[in-house]
Parts: structure tokens; sequence; C-alpha cells
């Protein structure tokens, strides 16, 4: 796992290795092909495949084929073009696999996943240069997995540069399995550790030069994504969930019986990890399927410095194709898909939208002292009664905005009254919303009705239906990282008809970052990196609702502890939708929440003492806390 995950983009660019330093009397080598993982390699016959592969130098082109390219080492079949990510190896099960590789690079190599699988994950060959050798090996069981090289004993998560593109997908079906799915092999091609110095991809392109899809509405549709990179990746769909059928770590892999399979609007893939999705549209319009790791769906630092990005959303100022120039309108880049849902072929036309029976307006603004710099308001002629105060001191700045607590199926129309002096767009993290209000700038809607920005002194009418009850995310999807760093973002709380928010029993601790003076940049619970204690009471059932809206804190953990100790807590949901019964336990409160992730937990404390919720990002040393005193219940 890289360091300084969450630390974000560094003050500047340290000098990189470009086709402009190689010797003009050397020919580059061949131009990356980008593998868009659906055709097999190889020759299957019989029940034997025969596969001979190569280690190639080769250019790779991240964006634009006439724009800026990187040496880097990728696979190739004998005979044909250099791939990124490899050559896909696909075979039913009980294939036999004859493999010949061959090393043309000037270095030495270790190929790792060419064995049966499930297998040993240490398992290598060894190739010097020049050298080639053979390998024969039984297919295993039925699944998604990787296979990848590295230099100079380089692990997966230490390779670096021209090596970071040495990686394929391994596929093998069920007997009989008829394959109707997608594959994306993620790529991230970086110098170091510092985030700046990453070219994140996704099947060997960066948006909004890679694939877009097409799907149409009541289709069903299967996904495999592998993780062959050195970071772990917070993988968000807008618009829609998504159930996890299976995740393996490369090596192995465990495909989840029915009742195990979760729910997931966004869902974490370590290095070296993979998961396989099943979803199906039921709603027009462009959508997203991406990191949330803001360093890695924003424009590339490497390719494109910040002197050189736009500083406000210009329509049409993108090149290429229709869909690269309505892509670029969003300010992002890098580990992003674009998807496109048109009607069915026998779809008859929607009913109309219906009138909304809740209206409220999120106001932003600019702090006269600029600590924090936004403040956010909610006006809602239903809103919740406040949360109690903690103590009588005066209460401090948060970076957060206040909940936004709607119903499920009412239909809600929520006004974005911008009154800063930056453009701005809201997202509406987790919510199945029409696809125009979605809130990706140039993006959403469709291509003749895109989601618009919302400038300074305007506003924006957001209407959506809820139709699940559950914990969800609002948060600005503009391309200025300051803004998720000064708090534009808030709860939003979907609850069941006929049920009253109760922050008594009801607790929101949304998780973010930000400079919070005197501390710098540090983590949030609640807006404040030192929030007070709150009072709770032993003996009573409290659900917990837990959400990850940093910048780039992938991998972190929240814990609840009692006396230095782990305690027990029940997880009911995730990302708003509730956990099937069978997977509704009782389990150990310390969990992965990725950024984008929400989930709610059940706690009850049974007898008084002092309770700490915690949370920090493995790479990151600091940690936000807050304290939960629970007293006996007559105090």
């Amino acid at each position: 796992m890289r360091n300084g995950a969450m630390i974000g983009f560094a003050a500047g660019l340290v000098s990189l290795l470009t086709p402009g330093a190689r010797s003009a009397r050397h020919a580059p080598p061949a131009a990356v092909v980008p593998n868009d993982n659906r055709t097999p390699s190889g020759q299957l016959r019989h029940g034997v495949l025969e596969l001979h592969l190569e280690l190639r130098d080769a250019s790779w082109y991240p964006e634009s084929d006439t724009g800026a390219h990187f040496p880097v080492y990728v696979f190739a079949e004998a005979g044909g073009p250099p791939e990124s990510p490899g050559p896909l190896i696909r075979v039913p099960v009980g294939t036999e696999i004859h493999a010949s590789l061959r090393n043309t690079l000037s270095v030495a190599a270790k190929v790792y996943g060419l064995h049966q699988h499930p297998g040993d994950p240490k398992d290598a060959l060894s190739l010097a240069p020049g050298e080639s050798r053979d390998v024969r090996f039984t297919a295993g069981t039925p699944g998604t997995y990787l296979y990848w090289a590295a230099v100079s004993d380089h692990t997966l998560d230490s390779r670096d540069q021209a090596e970071t593109m040495l990686s394929g997908a391994f596929v093998i079906d069920s007997s009989g399995a008829k394959p109707t799915d997608r594959i994306f092999v993620l790529g991230l091609w970086s110098k170091g550790d510092a985030l700046d110095n990453e070219i994140p991809s996704v099947n060997g392109k960066s948006w909004p030069y890679d694939e877009h899809l097409t799907y149409r509405t009541g289709e069903t549709i299967h996904w495999r994504v592998l993780n062959p990179t050195a970071s772990p990746h917070a993988m968000h769909m807008h618009g829609f969930y998504f159930d996890v059928d299976g995740v393996g770590d490369g090596d192995a892999y465990d495909r989840y019986a029915s009742d195990q399979r979760r729910k997931a609007a966004t869902e974490l893939i370590e290095p070296g990890h993979v998961f396989d999705v099943t979803w199906s549209p039921d709603r027009i319009g462009n959508w997203l399927f991406h990191c949330h790791m803001v360093a890695h769906m924003s424009p590339s630092v490497v390719l494109h410095p910040p002197s050189a990005q736009p500083t406000s959303y210009a329509p049409g100022h993108g090149h290429g194709t229709a869909d690269q120039g309505a892509a670029m309108n969003t300010m992002m880049g890098g580990l992003v898909i674009g998807i496109t849902v048109v009607p069915a072929s026998h779809a008859t036309a929607p009913p109309p939208a219906p009138s909304a029976t809740h209206t409220l307006q999120l106001v932003l603004s600019e702090t006269p002292n600029k600590v924090p710099f936004y403040s956010l308001e909610v006006h809602d002629p239903a809103a919740p009664a406040p949360a109690r105060p903690v103590s009588d001191a005066p209460l401090k700045p948060g970076l957060v905005g206040p909940p936004i607590v709607l119903t499920r199926g009412e239909t809600a129309a929520i006004e974005v009254e911008n009154h800063t002096s930056k453009p701005t767009s809201i997202h509406w993290h987790g919510i199945e919303i029409e696809s125009y209000y979605d809130g990706v700038v140039g993006w959403t809607g469709t291509s003749d009705h895109p989601s618009p920005v919302i400038p300074p002194g305007g506003s924006f009418v957001a209407q959506m239906t809820p139709p699940r009850a559950g914990t969800f995310i609002y948060h600005t999807h503009w391309h200025d990282v300051s803004q998720i760093r000064n708090g534009v973002y808030g709860p939003l709380i979907v609850l069941p008809p006929g049920q009253k928010y109760d922050p008594e029993h009801d607790l929101t601790f949304t998780f973010g970052v930000g400079n919070y003076a005197p501390f710098g940049f540090v983590f949030l619970v609640n807006g404040n990196p030192q929030p007070d204690p709150v009072t709770l009471h032993a003996g009573t059932r409290y659900r917990m609702r837990l959400i990850n809206i940093t910048s780039n804190a992938v991998d972190m953990r929240v814990r609840l502890t009692r006396d230095d100790a782990p305690v027990q807590w029940t997880i009911v949901a995730k990302d708003g939708a509730d956990l099937p019964p069978a997977q509704v336990k009782s389990s150990v409160a310390d969990m992965w929440l990725t950024v984008g992730e929400t989930y709610d937990v059940e706690y009850e404390a049974t007898t008084p003492g002092l309770a700490r919720l915690a949370a920090w990002e493995v790479a990151f040393p600091k940690v936000a806390a807050i304290p939960l005193d629970f007293v006996a219940a007559h105090e």
C-alpha cells in the first residue's frame, strides 16, 4: 500500500522520464495498444490453451494517441502489439495451459500468477534478459485472477514507473458458461509515493480517452474489476447499486452465495484484489463509475500541471470526439468510466415526474474569517430538531454541512443556492436519482441537456424521490479540491415514511479532512479535529451512521473501543442499503470505511463508562476521535 494517500497533491512536480529524454539516435518502441479485454489470447483447442507471451519495451499514450507518452514495460503476444493491460487469459474450467514466456527487456523480471488457481502468490517465474521459459498447468477453480510481473525483485505494491504496467487479467469460466461480462483492469503508472506523480487508467487509457459504455434500461450487466496497482481504490457508481458477486486476492477467488451478496454504491478494492458485480440500470442518461479518491478522478498532474488546467467551467473546451469533449467539461480525469443508458427497444415513455411535496434550500456561502472558508445552511420547513448541545461552550466552527433529512418515497426539491465567489455543483451520493440532477457538470443528464454548473450567485433545483431509507451524502462534485477540504458536504439521511428524525438515538459521524487552525491538515469528525464528548445512556440502543467523505483517505479504519479494546456492534446497512438478514450479525467494532462509503451500525453499552470512536488512515499518522460518555439511564 502506498504511503501518504491522504496527504494530497504535493507542491510541485519532480522531473519525469519522458520520451524527450531518449536519445535521438534510437527510434522509440512501439506504441501500447489499449486492451478492452474482450478477446482472449492464445489458441484454445481440445481443452489445451497454447499461449506465447513476451515482456517488451513500449511507449504508452495514456490519453490521446498523439499526446504525452511514457516508456513502459508491458506484456504482448508473440507477433502481436504491446498491450495494456496484458493479453487476456480466459479459459473454461479444466483447461490445460501451455505457456511460453520470453523476456525481451534489458533487465531481469519475475512473472507471477501463471499457475493453477488457487495457488501460492509467491510462485514466480524468473527471467533473465533475453531468456525464454515454458510452463504448464491446469487452470483451476472458476474465478477472476491476475497475472503480473516486476523487475528488481519489487513486490506488486512497490513497482515503479515502467514496470507498473506489467499486469493482465486471468479468468477461468465455469463449465458451459457463455461470457457476457466486461473486464476492467485498473492501472496506475507512478513514480515514487506522491499522488501528483501518478497516471490512473482503465484498460490502458485515462478518462476521457478510455472506453465509453452504452447499455439499455433493464439490461443485466456483469463486470469484473481487477486492481493490479499499488494503491487501494474506492470504486463508486453514480445513480445505481451493484451486487457484489465475489471477491479475490488475485490468486484465490471466493464467489458469494446468493444470501451473502451485498449491495453497494462504493466498493473498496485493495492492491492485488478483484471483485465481480452485477447491476441493471432503470433510468436513462449519462452516469459514471470511478475511483472516489480526488487524486484518481482528477486530471493527472503529470499530464496536466495545475498551471495548464482551466480554472473555470468552459463549455466546449475539449478536443477529440464529441463524447471526449463533453467528458473534458467535467474537469475530471484518470480512473473514470463513462456510461450512457438508453431506453430499451420496447420501453414506453416514463410517467411525468411527480410534484415535489417537500421543498428546502441548501445555501453555500463564504465566511468572513475564512475558518472554515465555506459555510453551509439548510433551510427546511420540516427541519429536524437541532442536535442537542454537549456543553455550554460556544460552538466550534465545523468543516461540514448540516444534515438533510428526506423521506422514502416522498418527492423532494432541493434548491442549491451558491452565495460564494466560486462555481460549484452538488452530487447526491448514493441516491437513485434522475441523471440530470446527479451533479456532474457537463456529463450527467444527456448530451443535449447536461447537468449545469451552479455559478456564483446562481442556484439549481435538484429533484429526487428516494426509493429506500438509509445513509447517503451530499457533496461538491466541482473540480476544486479546496471545496471538499472545506466542508462542502454533509449527511443526507432518508427515513421510512412516518418516522421522525431522532438525533438523541440516531447519531451521525461524518469523517472528513481539512486545514483546521491551529492544527494544520487533519482528520475531522463532524467537522472538528477535537470534537467535544457526547453523553449517551447505557442500556439504550443507538444507530450510528458512519460516513467517509475525505478527499483521498481510501484506507481509513474506524474503531469503537472501551478500555482500549474494540467492542461488539451490529452492521445493519451499507451505502444506504439494508443488509440482507443473513448478513446482519454482531461483529468486532473495527472496520474499513473507504472514501465515499457509508455504514450504519447499532450499538448498546450495557454498563456506564467512556468509549472512544476513532478514525485514521493507515498511511497517515493523525487520528480523529470523539469520546462517547455512557452514563446510567437515570442520570
